[in-house]
């Protein structure tokens, strides 16, 4: 029976009077992939932002592959590649600055970088713009390097948290 890498249990979490989050549970098994729907402003991104350890919760409890994150400090945190709603990346840079930075923060240095650089190139496909700022680029450009910036230190898990609304036509 595989283990659960992702297991929410009870969560809640309010902004005020705002309920976000109300007794949410669910469990996520390892290599399961996972879609998280809902309305705008149902919880989602609250929800993501609490398993990374961006928001503190109400209530309930927040595992990552049986590890409390509360309780964790950058232990599930470098389980997790986060591609967030918003691009995060530094638009003055290029992108193989940007990616050098977040690099640089996993000890991720040198020839090390200059490895996993060339093979998230090969995966999705960004030698063209390399050099480019990131300013410059396109909104589906921008988003692989949101990708690559997830992917530089092999997360065990992925979490995409992506307006799907803004990708498709919303019914």
């Amino acid at each position: 029976m595989e283990s659960d890498i992702i297991k929410i249990s009870h969560l809640n979490k309010s902004f005020g009077e705002v309920k976000a989050v109300n007794d949410l549970s669910f469990r996520v098994k390892k290599g399961e992939l996972f879609a998280f729907l809902g309305v705008n402003g149902a919880g989602k991104s609250t929800t993501i932002s609490i398993l990374c350890g961006l928001q503190k919760k109400d209530s309930g409890t927040v595992q990552v592959n049986g590890i409390e994150t509360d309780k964790a400090g950058t232990q599930t945190k470098r389980m997790l590649g986060v591609v967030f709603q918003d691009s995060v990346l530094d638009k003055p840079l290029t992108v193989k600055e940007n990616l050098m930075s977040r690099a640089a923060l996993y000890g991720i240095t040198g020839n090390a970088f200059d490895k996993r650089l060339q093979e998230l190139v090969e995966i999705l496909d960004f030698d063209e713009f390399l050099n480019r700022p990131v300013g410059k680029l396109s909104g589906g450009q921008r988003r692989r390097i949101d990708i690559a910036r997830a992917l530089l230190h092999r997360p065990e898990i992925l979490i995409l948290d992506v307006n799907w609304c803004n990708k498709i036509a919303c019914i």
